[in-house]
């Protein structure tokens, strides 16, 4: 691919990656704004379905198999399976699996678990439960826009467009290498950090005295297109890299083109007597 080919390629895979880390928070966001609509404990299951529960093991519980489960809908029940360490806390915890009948019918349930000795002795852990009639009516309800548009889940979308937009800005990584190669044996070089200066707005570039560069050179500073922006003079060289002071205006920006000044034409002969 050319030059402008590859210019073009990079600029729309840089605005194709934006989208798609937007696309990822859009899809953030509407995941914490559905879980704030939902509410705390509260969860959906469909018609036939299974939901993990889990909650603080009280301290009068010997086990898990302690806990008493109260449920206030028939079609509906939970199987205490285990006890685990919190991760963050390191605090006893029960775990369940919920499960609804495939014939539960569609409404809202309560499952409460209270510890040994009921309410006097530990607090009760209500849990409140969306029954639904099948997938398709639980993701219909759904607060999150992207399950009811896509049947998504937003972390999952999130997911999905930043694992495209970390590829998409691999090949970003490698059109520009190709152009910077390109733009190397043209003798030209990509601006990468500007510095203004009491002296005027220092820019450096990858070029050096292995490109002929020298301190006290002339080079030209245009976009990527090609139209013109500035003069600069070198006043620091290395064998790869130099720095040249732009006097008397700041329009050069990072992503601008350095070349190698053009030389002069030389005048034609006068004409002989």
């Amino acid at each position: 691919m050319n030059e402008r080919g590859l210019v073009r390629l990079r600029a729309a895979l840089g605005w194709l990656a934006a989208g798609l880390c937007l696309s990822a928070a859009v899809a953030l966001a509407d995941s914490f704004v559905s879980s704030v609509r939902t509410g705390p404990n509260t969860f959906s299951v469909p018609a036939g379905g299974t939901e993990s529960l889990s909650g603080p093991l009280p301290v009068e519980a010997k086990d898990a198999q302690d806990m008493a489960v109260s449920i206030d809908r028939p079609g509906v029940s939970l199987n205490i399976t285990t006890q685990t360490q919190g991760f963050w806390m390191g605090n006893r915890m029960w775990q369940g699996t919920l499960t609804a009948a495939p014939n539960a019918a569609p409404g809202m349930t309560t499952v409460v678990l209270r510890g040994p000795g009921g309410d006097a002795a530990s607090p009760p852990q209500p849990f409140f439960i969306h029954l639904f009639a099948d997938e398709a009516a639980l993701k219909a309800a759904s607060q999150s826009h992207f399950v009811r548009l896509t049947g998504q889940s937003p972390m999952a979308v999130a997911g999905y467009c930043l694992a495209a937009a970390c590829l998409v800005g691999c090949g970003v990584y490698l059109a520009s290498r190709r152009l910077e190669a390109i733009w190397a044996s043209q003798g030209k070089a990509v601006v990468y950090m500007t510095k203004k200066t009491p002296d005027g707005l220092l820019i450096s570039f990858a070029l050096g005295s292995e490109q002929g560069l020298a301190t006290g050179c002339a080079v030209d500073v245009h976009d990527e297109s090609g139209l013109p922006v500035a003069k600069a003079s070198v006043v620091r060289c290395s064998a790869a890299d130099a720095a040249a002071l732009v006097v008397g205006q700041d329009k050069v920006t990072l992503g601008n083109i350095v070349s190698l000044a053009a030389a002069p034409a030389k005048a034609a002969d006068a004409p002989h007597a």
